[in-house]
């Protein structure tokens, strides 16, 4: 048993940027693809990873410099300290439900694929770390491993019918054909998102506000462009974060502002020439896949491929919302009441939250924005409120907790909806089995029948 667990934190350890690409070259061969193509198509996805990590990379460097001056010049000083989102799947599969939550996952998806109830091939396989943390929480408060991998393989379900259900706008609005996301994070704001939407169509005045990227050329011209929009943002960001600084002469100030513009500016092109460097991998995969099913099962059926989020990180919307959101949640940490919590480390990850918001929303900024804020809102509150129980599960993960720290949380998952819930109803058993099989059913059964519409769909189509 022990080779077993060592052999999948192994697998684990690889990460992303190696896991990925190897799970794209096992499937690229299940499907026929011949071996040199399935291979350059599984090393365009890590090359395209590697890309979109070294541009989150060279935003990481040169915001955390002005998260801090901001946190500095706004005198905080919380209670619960960010530990970020490696830190956060550290403490996610440090734990019994971390190392059960590959295989387990993995037959969940399989189950789902044959009964219908997924259209997602989930090759993120490194990201389960979402559904693990949600039953490591779990079984830090109820040393129950049973309802602890219950709860986190509800998370997972809901997170696949969300993925099935977005991958449309997401292939519309983000330019991702044949790609779904079945991201914890990014997955768990849809809910709400589609709530929000909904809510601000109905206010007068603010459903008339449209914002998207065509938008951006029309309403400010050439500032409107990806490489000025950047420049712009970079400046307001680098204005906020130094601007204010006692002691600081005025060449060193416009030194460090300027940087943050053209730092930002580089961000806006670089990012979406490597999400395209990673399509290019995914979509032979993805065509073989489909044609792969055509053959094996009767009928036409959609299959997408599961993918982190970052893949959709490369629009401008997605961009330019979450490099503005790093002022706005600082700005709310000091304000909210009854808030402990000090976002950090984890603001940068913002760009994560936003893809599915921005598909949901179609590509709207002004939308996008105010969406994402209320989220911000709502995960400083639940980040102070689990905090002593992600602290717990850190300890027993054998976690190291920063020195002058007593309580930590992340802005990724130690602040998200989902695992909040479900420490909530974990503390009645049976009510949680309850109501977990209750939405699992609901959803699967809802997700089937539109599998189904949509390859009757596809059929009719085919026959035309």
């Amino acid at each position: 048993m022990s080779h077993i667990i060592d052999f999948i934190m192994y697998i684990v350890g690889l990460g992303p940027t190696v896991l990925i690409p190897i799970v794209m070259l096992v499937f690229g061969l299940v499907v026929r693809v011949p071996f040199t193509k399935a291979l350059r198509g599984g090393l365009m996805v890590g090359i395209g990873f590697i890309g979109l990590n070294a541009t989150v990379s060279i935003l990481t460097n040169v915001m955390n410099p002005a998260i801090k001056s901001m946190i500095a010049v706004m005198h905080l000083n919380l209670q619960v300290i960010d530990v970020g989102w490696p830190s956060a799947s550290a403490i996610a599969y440090g734990t019994a439900v971390g190392v059960s939550m590959i295989p387990l996952g993995i037959a969940i998806n399989i189950i789902m694929l044959l009964t219908k109830t997924t259209s997602t091939i989930d090759v993120d396989i490194w990201d389960f770390w979402h559904f693990a943390f949600s039953g490591s929480l779990v079984y830090a408060l109820t040393r129950d491993i049973l309802l602890s991998l219950f709860l986190a393989s509800v998370n997972m379900i809901v997170i696949m019918v969300i993925a099935d259900r977005t991958a449309p706008l997401s292939e519309k609005y983000l330019g991702l054909p044949g790609i779904s996301i079945p991201h914890g994070y990014a997955g768990s704001f849809v809910p709400i998102a589609i709530v929000l939407n909904w809510i601000l169509d109905k206010i007068p005045g603010i459903n008339k506000i449209h914002l998207d990227a065509k938008g951006f050329n029309t309403k400010f011209g050439s500032w409107g462009e990806p490489t000025l929009l950047g420049f712009l943002i970079g400046l307001v960001i680098g204005a906020l974060a130094y601007g204010f600084i006692p002691g600081m002469t005025i060449a060193a100030k416009l030194g460090k502002i300027m940087l943050m513009g053209v730092t930002l500016s580089a961000v806006m092109i670089i990012t979406p020439k490597m999400a395209a460097l990673l399509l290019q991998g995914v979509v032979p995969v993805s065509t073989a896949i489909q044609s792969y099913t055509q053959k094996k099962f009767s009928g036409k059926r959609k299959i997408y491929i599961g993918m982190d989020t970052a893949v959709g990180i490369g629009s401008p919307v997605v961009l330019a919302c979450a490099t503005l959101m790093i002022p706005v949640a600082l700005l709310f940490a000091f304000i909210l009441p009854g808030n402990q919590f000090l976002p950090t480390i984890g603001l940068v990850g913002f760009v994560f939250m936003f893809p599915l918001i921005v598909s949901i929303t179609h590509g709207d900024f002004f939308r996008s924005f105010i969406i994402g804020a209320i989220n911000v809102i709502i995960g400083l509150w639940i980040g102070t409120d689990l905090a002593p129980l992600i602290t717990k599960s850190a300890r027993a993960a054998h976690f190291t907790i920063p020195k002058g720290s007593s309580l930590i949380s992340s802005i990724d998952y130690g602040s998200n909806p989902f695992p909040w819930l479900f420490v909530q109803v974990a503390t009645h058993k049976i009510t949680a089995y309850i109501i977990g099989l209750a939405l699992i059913v609901v959803l699967c059964w809802w997700n089937h029948k539109k599998i189904v519409e949509e390859e009757k769909g596809l059929s009719a189509e085919a026959v035309k």
